[in-house]
């Protein structure tokens, strides 16, 4: 018999060869079984116990012994509805793990001038018409024309995806922008923060300085963080 049937119903060999054992022997004491089965009496003892406790084996008492007899085989079909009961009632819970594990916020570094240009390529790799991309604006009035000429190609490239551009900056960068037809812009009187763009549930923060750095952070609760207040800004300065 190919016993590898009920391993696959989460029997042990020891429980499986009880249970088989006791097929055999019907109603029966312990030191039968024990003969019977060959193993040893402190296992014989375990696998009748957990039997006992999975439904598959019963016993009655006469006087103080007991005599074990196995549940007849149509009634696994019960124990395998039984554990589907159970797995059912875990379902959600195994489902909302694995929604987390989806949702799990993930990390980048990216160094130099050339890798915040990749990190910001990266933000909208992903994004789809209609999609909003949101940005605090750089704090600093000069930057080197590579930079120039990249913020040039990617609002054409944000154009070409469909985006919805929108950006935040502050009044003394608006000669930055006095050419940049392809984006919405907006001047706070109010403090904002800088260096920061939004996509989806893509965050960049980023400095060019001395020495440029990057971090893009995917994270659906940062973004919505950070989307919220750019929205609040945004229609305050309407």
């Amino acid at each position: 018999m190919d016993t590898s049937i009920l391993e696959g119903l989460g029997l042990s060999k020891g429980e499986i060869k009880i249970y088989l054992t006791l097929l055999e022997l019907g109603n029966t004491k312990v030191g039968q079984i024990i003969e019977k089965s060959g193993m040893a009496s402190s296992a014989v003892h375990n696998s009748i116990n957990t039997l006992i406790e999975k439904g598959l084996v019963s016993y009655i008492k006469k006087g103080k012994i007991k005599y074990y007899q196995s549940v007849k085989p149509k009634q696994l079909i019960d124990f395998i509805e039984e554990k589907k009961k159970k797995l059912l009632q875990i379902l959600p819970q195994l489902e909302l793990k694995q929604k987390l594990t989806k949702e799990k916020q993930q990390a980048e570094i990216f160094e130099g001038t050339k890798g915040i240009i990749s990190m910001l390529n990266l933000l909208i790799e992903t994004s789809r018409k209609n999609d909003e991309y949101l940005f605090f604006a750089i704090d600093v009035k000069e930057y080197n024309e590579e930079i120039q000429k990249f913020f040039r190609k990617y609002d054409l490239r944000r154009k070409e995806k469909g985006l919805i551009t929108k950006g935040l900056a502050s009044a003394e960068l608006k000669s930055l922008f006095n050419d940049r037809k392809l984006i919405q812009i907006r001047y706070p009187t109010s403090p904002i923060p800088s260096n920061i763009s939004i996509c989806n549930n893509k965050v960049a923060f980023f400095s060019w300085g001395e020495k440029p750095i990057g971090y893009l952070i995917e994270s659906k609760q940062i973004s919505k963080i950070y989307t919220k207040f750019f929205n609040e800004v945004w229609n305050q300065n309407s």
